[in-house]
């Protein structure tokens, strides 16, 4: 299918790809707009083929990806999925299906706003879907004002903790800003501790270059957050699918990708404490994924704490910001001292069938939210009240 649709004055164009060939064929162009853009990791080229080929279509989905040209450029590309939910048609961003940010990858000199608007027309007018699932969407972009003029969705609200390390002067400065003297103190004696258990060293592994040690390494990683994962009830299905891993490991050994990606880890010896997989973007780093051993005889010295502190240091050498993704875990909030962007997640029904579930999904979701928040209330009202100071 390659619907098409075009501006009054024939200078702009919208197509939709849905084939896998004719997704690679935009490589070259999509990797030249992604830079004029400064586009994130979950807007790349590279992102987006390996989730279609290694976790999308093996899922039985639809290739659904909307390419808007200016006089024959490329000036905008919105990659999609359709797919089947039960009775529902479904569309939603590609990509790896974890907690990324969708977003819109649009030339900033461009008229992207009318860009935007023809894609959105593309989507209500061809998707044939009930519903359209948008997670993550940053509030006040380009794509949360276009949702917002539906008039017909519901939401649910989240962060994504964001350290300008841009606008530190510092290095120290920052650390006292971060950490109290206790911390600090705490901070260095846990990193003398790891290294009295062995030759301790970090080390920074291009993925490409060390393909195997790199796929050892991401392998080590998967293991321990299953061992965590296990220990603290967060069991999610990205955790233990095999889809997920082949994803990983594809797209960061990918010769051709056009960010640079780093495995960032501590060992002791020659055995993995803490590993995390980040890209370098032109203004910032995107924290990917990361993972620290399990076992208590090294995990009691926090190796997770000591390679954040390691890992932040060299971003802030190189003038990088950090974005952490989504989620407000405290040591995402310690690190960019509770600077966050605002995160919507919308589902947008495009159908009489799709508003129905839409609203019943509402109604179950502020329920579930009510009994939380009566059953927290009461087991506070049972806790006896502490005892005032002497």
């Amino acid at each position: 299918m390659k619907a098409d649709f075009r501006a009054p004055e024939n200078h702009n164009s919208c197509i939709v790809v849905t084939d896998a060939a004719e997704l690679a064929s935009l490589e070259t162009e999509w990797n030249d707009l992604w830079t004029r853009a400064k586009g994130s990791v979950y807007q790349s080229y590279a992102l987006a083929f390996h989730s279609w080929n290694d976790i999308a279509r093996p899922a039985g989905r639809s290739l659904f990806c909307i390419v808007v040209r200016e006089e024959g450029k490329m000036a905008l590309v919105f990659p999609l999925v359709r797919y089947r939910k039960g009775p529902f048609w479904m569309l939603r961003p590609l990509g790896p299906d974890t907690a990324e940010v969708a977003d819109i990858l649009y030339d900033p000199a461009s008229d992207y706003r009318a860009h935007a608007m023809l894609a959105w027309r593309m989507i209500e007018k061809t998707s044939n879907t009930d519903i359209v699932d948008m997670p993550y969407v940053r509030i006040g972009s380009v794509l949360d004002q276009l949702i917002q003029q539906t008039r017909k969705f519901t939401r649910e609200h989240d962060l994504a903790p964001f350290a300008y390390l841009r606008d530190e002067q510092d290095w120290d400065h920052y650390q006292k800003q971060v950490f109290s003297p206790a911390t600090r103190k705490q901070l260095r004696r846990k990193r003398k501790r790891l290294s009295e258990l062995g030759d301790f060293k970090m080390v920074s592994v291009d993925p490409v270059a060390e393909r195997s040690y790199a796929a050892e390494l991401v392998q080590w990683m998967f293991l321990h957050k299953q061992s965590w994962g296990a220990k603290v009830g967060k069991q999610g299905a990205w955790m233990s699918s095999d889809n997920y891993w082949n994803f990983i490991r594809n797209w960061i050994t990918d010769g051709n990708n056009g960010q640079t990606i780093r495995l960032h880890a501590i060992l002791i010896g020659e055995t993995p404490v803490a590993v995390t997989i980040v890209s370098y973007c032109l203004s910032h780093v995107d924290l990917i994924i990361a993972g620290f051993h399990s076992n208590p005889h090294y995990a009691k010295h926090s190796p997770g704490l000591v390679l954040d502190d390691l890992f932040m240091k060299i971003a802030f050498d190189k003038r990088l910001n950090v974005d952490f993704g989504v989620g407000g875990e405290p040591y995402k909030l310690m690190w960019s001292k509770n600077r966050t962007t605002e995160l919507a997640s919308y589902r947008i029904p495009t159908s009489v069938i799709g508003t129905a579930a839409t609203q019943l999904w509402w109604l179950k979701h502020k329920a579930v939210s009510h009994i939380a928040d009566q059953r927290k209330r009461y087991i506070e009202a049972r806790q006896p009240a502490a005892s005032a100071p002497l």
